[in-house]
């Protein structure tokens, strides 16, 4: 197998008719085009004989702006494959850079199934050719049996703390509605109505919950009594006795608050449910680990600052502690 890179004529290459993805950002397409007219295409494409010419392998997006750009000739390395392999070669590398939706990467795994089951007979074969575990190539193809318009609502997978794209559900929030909701019309309801507001991952699963567990409540109003009850915020059993006693006055959040918890807003600590306290919160601070003081540690809980990184880590894993982290710091008092 040559590695040796060619520049070909760009009309002798036809576009990857094996490509996995469904959507492709116009805007992306544009600023690679930006750039390719600038410096060129730097990488070259991974390309396959077909006929009398060539068929994208890897590169899809390089050979669109290439083409915008007005390119002549491209650079390439010519390599034989097999389809399998093209479509594999596609998924594990859209897997790796986590710009495919969980129903695109669903499809591919469908088709590699399919179409060669005598290489991927299981899905723990598929999961570990991939990478990835067998309980989230089920949720993929689960997904790929859902209604297509619950499909098109799925955002590609988001970075932690990267709110989702307006007018999509995020991946959880979609393999929680098909595996709860099992009417396929109530499942399209509840994914727009969830799609089109700036609804939380915790809030989507209390809502898709009530609405599996009150079939007959229209899913409107199964919303509105969500959206606007009081926000429940989980803490540990052992939390529980300092914040009655008012020893635990904060609490340090990974990622993203709900858009609930703001100041003067009234939340409910609970152990899960039901909650055990109303709380008030006074102020909403952004802060690196690295920065706690031993009096933020005596706020959330009564713990030295030692004793505070051991629960922190206890919560969010071994050596998790980094102090370059910025967490929410949120205050409260009890009401």
């Amino acid at each position: 197998m040559s590695e040796l890179v060619k520049y070909v004529e760009l009309k002798k290459i036809q576009p990857n008719r094996l490509n996995p993805r469904l959507e492709i950002s116009i805007t992306g397409i544009n600023e690679l085009t930006d750039s390719i007219k600038e410096v060129g295409l730097l990488q070259p494409l991974i390309v396959r004989p077909k006929g009398e010419g060539y068929e994208v392998v890897v590169g899809e997006r390089r050979y669109r702006a290439s083409q915008q750009a007005g390119l002549e000739k491209v650079p390439v390395i010519i390599r034989d494959y097999a389809d399998d392999e093209v479509i594999e070669l596609n998924l594990i590398e859209n897997i790796q850079r986590e710009d495919l939706s969980a129903v695109e990467k669903g499809n591919c795994c469908k088709q590699l199934m399919e179409k060669h089951p005598k290489k991927y007979p299981t899905l723990e074969k598929l999961a570990k050719k991939l990478g990835v575990g067998s309980v989230t190539i089920s949720s993929w193809l689960e997904l790929v049996r859902a209604p297509e318009e619950v499909q098109r609502l799925i955002a590609p997978v988001q970075k932690v703390g990267v709110p989702r794209p307006k007018g999509k559900l995020d991946y959880d929030t979609a393999v929680t509605i098909v595996h709860k909701v099992r009417e396929p019309e109530r499942q399209i309801e509840v994914a727009r109505e969830i799609a089109k507001r700036p609804i939380y991952r915790r809030m989507a699963r209390q809502i898709v919950k009530e609405v599996a567990e009150e079939p007959l409540k229209p899913v409107q109003e199964v919303i509105k009594k969500v959206v606007e009850a009081p926000y429940q915020m989980p803490f540990r059993l052992n939390h529980m006795e300092p914040i009655l006693k008012g020893v635990k006055t904060q609490t340090s959040r990974k990622g993203i608050p709900d858009p609930k918890v703001k100041v003067g807003a009234i939340v409910h600590a609970s152990i899960w449910e039901p909650h055990f306290a109303d709380l008030i919160i006074t102020s909403i601070e952004r802060k690196k680990l690295g920065e706690f003081t031993e009096e933020d540690a005596k706020r959330e809980g009564g713990y030295t600052l030692d004793e505070f990184k051991e629960a922190w880590e206890s919560i969010h894993g071994e050596g998790s502690w980094n102090p370059d982290e910025v967490v929410n710091v949120i205050h409260f008092k009890k009401k």
